[in-house]
């Protein structure tokens, strides 16, 4: 009963979070709760960019699979019967009832009236319809979600599917808290570059949601703090801009070292 009343209250709360985070995007309110709020204990979530741009080297591992891996290694799944960004923001360009999926022991305690649990296979088939929606994969730990489930933040893991109107990590990194932005972290490895003559229409800089690319003379600059999620590589219409991995870097290792210090969704019974 307790958690029906804090979910529902949560979701009706909902834009005073997003005010929270414009607000500590100004300078004092920033360094004062910003790190407190949105730290690496609290929050850590990290985009799997898909689609025809990104260049994977010949026998080297398409980022897709690292979604199949864990989805395939974890204890239980759950999906949630709707997306909570898409529902809060009353979304009308995708489906709102398409939800997360949680993954680990914690996943088999969610509230039935969440969702459903589920088995690898199925778990599989909503991952690759996510992908044929158009929306895009986020690997995501948050002590948020966990709070609001009820359940235990050290033994799950969630899969989101982001769209570029709705999300909140995609419209709050923009205009939240520098510490919040910091939190997403790129997928090892993933290297941005442009190829083939510019066009200057500036459709990948419009398609970024953090800001992160310019456009000079020779074409789009990356920032540092891309977060090489792709969308930009999808609105070019001449198709020119490439996400490639750093063949030294094995990305699946490193970014399931980095899960595997926050949390353990594999079977810990």
């Amino acid at each position: 009963m307790a958690g029906r009343v804090r979910f529902k209250a949560t979701m009706r709360l909902w834009p005073l979070g997003r005010l929270g985070k414009k607000a500590t995007r100004l300078p004092v309110l920033g360094r004062l709760f910003g790190p407190v709020f949105w730290n690496e204990k609290n929050l850590d979530a990290t985009y799997v960019p898909v689609g025809e741009t990104v260049q994977v080297e010949p026998g080297s591992l398409l980022p897709y699979q690292i979604i199949e891996d864990l989805v395939g290694m974890a204890s239980h799944r759950f999906i949630l019967s709707g997306c909570l960004c898409r529902t809060a923001e009353r979304c009308e360009n995708h489906p709102r009832e398409f939800g997360c999926i949680f993954l680990g022991d914690a996943a088999a305690e969610i509230s039935p009236e969440r969702g459903r649990a589920v088995d690898a296979p199925e778990a599989l088939e909503h991952v690759a319809h996510g992908r044929d929606l158009g929306l895009l994969p986020c690997v995501i730990h948050s002590s948020f979600d966990a709070s609001l489930l009820g359940i235990d933040y050290r033994r799950m893991l969630a899969v989101c599917f982001c769209c570029n109107c709705c999300c909140t990590f995609r419209t709050d990194m923009k205009g939240g808290p520098e510490a919040y932005r910091e939190r997403i972290i790129r997928l090892p490895g993933l290297v941005m570059s442009s190829v083939g003559e510019c066009a200057l229409c500036e459709k990948c800089a419009r398609a970024c949601f953090l800001g992160a690319i310019e456009v000079g003379r020779d074409g789009p600059v990356f920032a540092d703090f891309c977060k090489g999620c792709g969308r930009c590589a999808a609105a070019c219409p001449r198709h020119n801009i490439r996400i490639r991995f750093d063949p030294s870097v094995d990305t699946e290792r490193v970014l399931l070292e980095r899960i595997g210090a926050r949390t353990d969704i594999e079977n810990s019974r």
